[in-house]
């Protein structure tokens, strides 16, 4: 409710410009603004909201994961005090990129007043979603659900408009709603889908079963979808500060500089998740290990390549959906519905998917006395 009332409040001094039409309507800063916690097609103090906090979780992440500086080894409050100072550095960025790159505000001082209102705004989001992850459900996702389900709707009136005007307009309205419903369901099956990675604990009998790992085959599209918005706006920002006849805001470069960070960014979390190193390590120490293959450095990069594999064509379908679903209009022009709305419901089926895993886990422990009270 806060966030909802905040994204109605106006910036001070802040003017729509001519610019910043062009900008929101030319380029996909909307969108990703709207999956990854950000309010850009409005002016209000929570215009950049969860968007520094994402950056700065996939900083931290990929600190952890490299070990570098010894920041695994820091502890948690440590981390969590780091975080927030990145948190807050990337919000006076991304506020001052923002508010002088579209040309918010013609004075210096009012310049001034409109980023302090913004980073003030986006720090408030985040202490939010902190509270929410440490104490409620599904820690940023309710912000940004609320964003995709708000914000996704002038998107689509106006690529439903835009087909209107195609010949045959019916059938293309059956058509994509035919293939929405289809990818939903491809989507749900592919994100419980697995590879079962068979390994043999010695600790058990010989004829015993082997003890079966799942590996995800789409693992990492969630983060992706989450993540890797707030990194792909950054550089979306900053094509403000070049002409319209740059590299940097020609659509095709854009599109597969959007293909490439997503595809290596749903890698990364994938790996994040299931870190080969500490997954060669845990099977070691639990004295198990993978049919056919030694323990530690083998099992580690047998891992490593079984991960790329078997994760391939998740990676592939995300990015392509991804661009598509981000420059729609851009790409496909009275066609852009058959990709906007796809990727629309694909996000909110997605979301749901996980809302409905965390209200699960914290009803477990209910279910489990229950069950012993009755045995």
């Amino acid at each position: 409710m806060v966030y909802v009332l905040g994204t109605h409040m106006p910036l001070p001094f802040a003017d729509i410009t001519k610019g910043y039409t062009e900008f929101i309507k030319d380029t996909p800063i909307s969108i990703m603004g709207m999956m990854s916690g950000a309010d850009f097609l409005r002016l209000s103090i929570f215009s950049i909201g969860l968007n520094p906090m994402m950056i700065a979780m996939m900083l931290i992440q990929l600190l952890m994961m490299t070990k570098a500086f010894g920041f695994d080894a820091l502890p948690t409050q440590q981390i969590e005090i780091i975080q927030q100072v990145m948190i807050l550095v990337f919000a006076i960025l991304q506020s001052t990129v923002f508010t002088l790159g579209l040309h918010l505000t013609a004075h210096p001082y009012e310049n001034f007043i409109v980023i302090v209102v913004l980073v003030a705004g986006s720090m408030l989001v985040n202490w939010m979603s902190v509270m929410n992850i440490k104490f409620g459900i599904g820690g940023t996702m309710p912000i940004i659900l609320i964003n995709i389900l708000t914000r996704s709707v002038p998107s689509l009136i106006t690529a439903i408009q835009n087909i209107m005007d195609v010949p045959h307009f019916s059938i293309y309205i059956i058509v994509m709603i035919v293939v929405t419903l289809l990818l939903i369901i491809f989507w749900n099956a592919f994100s419980h889908a697995y590879y079962p990675l068979k390994t043999i604990n010695t600790a058990l009998d010989s004829y015993s079963d082997p003890i079966i790992i799942p590996l995800g085959l789409n693992m990492g599209a969630m983060m992706t979808y989450m993540m890797g918005m707030a990194i792909l706006s950054l550089p979306t920002l900053l094509a403000a500060y070049f002409s319209a006849n740059s590299i940097f805001n020609n659509v095709l470069f854009q599109a597969i500089v959007s293909t490439i960070l997503a595809f290596a960014l749903f890698y990364f979390f994938t790996f994040m998740q299931f870190n080969p190193k500490e997954q060669a390590k845990s099977l070691r120490n639990s004295g198990a290990y993978i049919l056919g293959i030694r323990p530690n450095l083998p099992t580690q990069k047998y891992i490593r390549k079984l991960l790329w594999i078997i994760t391939f064509p998740g990676a592939c379908l995300t990015a392509i959906q991804l661009t598509f679903g981000l420059m729609g209009m851009q790409l496909l022009g009275d066609y852009a519905g058959f990709a906007i709305l796809p990727m629309n419901a694909v996000m909110v089926t997605m979301f749901m998917n996980n809302f409905k895993d965390q209200i699960t886990i914290l009803l477990f422990p209910h279910k489990y006395n229950k069950l012993q009270k009755e045995v």
